[in-house]
């Protein structure tokens, strides 16, 4: 169980980090905004690296755990209508977090030495099963590779629900959640349509 001063250490931290990254937090605001006092930081976490780490790691295990029982249900089901169902239910995931992004920004613009790089092992098992599958049974291209599809997916649906205030007129002329929606189920259908066309299909 984590202690009240560890968790509102985890909060604070991930709200002013998601700000200013780790090179431009001070410490000193992390503890006043979590009401704690400052050798908390060290007794939890050893160094403003070490609370920096534990946040990223804590948001992106809370995106995993939301995402894994979407996941666990494309078992048996037809291989596009899976992946369809799972990667827009990974954009509706990080609307819901809006930390998520501007902290795996950060991490990503010069901080990413901070956490140990993915592996091809890390990515979820389910969406792979499927994504080989569909290979199989012949509903997705025989020369696609499951990591490029999965990274460029990711990136993608990652981004794209931070924009839709910018992207108004790209979105119909609609906004708020109904562009968020239109630009999720355009994304996810041109991304599908990379691993189901024609082109290379070596089928």
């Amino acid at each position: 169980m984590t202690s009240k001063s560890k968790q509102a250490l985890l909060d604070a931290g991930a709200e002013v980090f998601a700000r200013h990254g780790l090179k431009g937090t001070r410490v000193r605001e992390i503890v006043e905004r979590a009401g704690v006092n400052e050798r908390m930081i060290y007794d939890h976490f050893g160094s403003k690296e070490g609370l920096y780490r534990a946040v990223l790691d804590a948001q992106s295990s809370d995106m995993g755990v939301a995402w894994r029982p979407v996941l666990d249900r494309l078992t048996g089901q037809d291989p596009v209508a899976a992946t369809r169902v799972a990667l827009r239910a990974y954009f509706d995931l990080v609307c819901e977090r809006p930390l998520l992004v501007p902290l795996l920004l950060h991490e990503g613009l010069g901080e990413g030495e901070i956490r140990p790089p993915i592996e091809p092992a890390d990515l979820p098992a389910p969406l792979r099963e499927v994504f080989e599958r569909g290979q199989r049974e012949g509903a997705f291209r025989a020369d696609g590779d499951f990591e490029l599809f999965y990274v460029t997916a990711i990136c993608l649906l990652t981004v794209l629900p931070t924009l839709p205030g910018r992207l108004t007129a790209l979105a119909g002329g609609t906004s708020g959640e109904q562009a968020r929606a239109r630009l999720r189920d355009q994304a996810v259908d041109l991304l599908l349509e990379g691993i189901t066309g024609p082109a290379g299909a070596g089928r």
